[in-house]
């Protein structure tokens, strides 16, 4: 008799434990999927500067050039706004690092220099909008616009890829004589990028691709 009292009581206790157990187990729809609550920049057609990526150059010297990015995504953020004391930040989302610079589409990050402020902003490095101007970067203009003054002139295909191509000038200083242009190609970057002086034809400056790999996994 003792036995199956031992016997029964064993028997309740499982069936409690079981229940406990059941009961604790959560239902497919009450478990939250994984959120990251970071956006990502990700790269455009005509910069396609995907984690991994990289494009040999060779330059007017005949030396070759590798411009690489970072192996991932890296979490970044810039101060759009500062009244000495307390900055403002900008929304932090993962983008690519080209040249350890980060990259957000066709824009990079351009900061000002005291006096103006300490606060940054988000500069074109190209664009799709043909017409569209802009200054290579900022600068303080209150002694002279130094600054390369470019333009998107067009969009062509040269039979196999479109090819978007801008062209840049200097309207003060030195390099006043001197044209500039660049070809990005869809899907793989910058291709051609040639300085040239005008009044003597000479090649200032020049980079041809001559291999890349683009890594449109990432």
């Amino acid at each position: 008799m003792e036995n199956q009292r031992i016997h029964y009581y064993s028997w309740i206790v499982c069936v409690i434990l079981l229940i406990a157990l059941t009961s604790c187990r959560k239902k497919p729809h009450d478990v939250l999927p994984y959120v990251n609550q970071y956006d990502t920049i990700k790269p455009l057609a005509y910069f396609p500067v995907y984690p991994g990526s990289w494009w040999k150059y060779e330059n007017y010297s005949h030396q070759l050039v590798t411009d690489s990015v970072s192996i991932a995504y890296v979490l970044h953020y810039y101060n759009i706004a500062y009244d000495g004391s307390h900055p403002e930040n900008s929304d932090s989302t993962y983008v690519p690092l080209l040249h350890g610079e980060p990259v957000y589409g066709y824009h990079k990050i351009e900061c000002m220099r005291p006096p103006f402020g300490q606060q940054c902003t988000k500069w074109p490095i190209i664009s799709e909008q043909i017409g569209f101007s802009f200054p290579r970067g900022w600068s303080d203009t209150r002694y002279g616009d130094f600054m390369e003054h470019v333009v998107v002139k067009q969009k062509t295909f040269n039979g196999q890829d479109s090819v978007l191509i801008l062209e840049g000038h200097w309207v003060y200083g030195p390099n006043t004589a001197q044209k500039r242009r660049q070809e990005f190609v869809k899907g793989i970057g910058l291709a051609y990028d040639i300085v040239t002086d005008t009044l003597t034809q000479d090649t200032l400056y020049q980079r041809k691709l001559i291999d890349y790999f683009v890594n449109f996994n990432q």
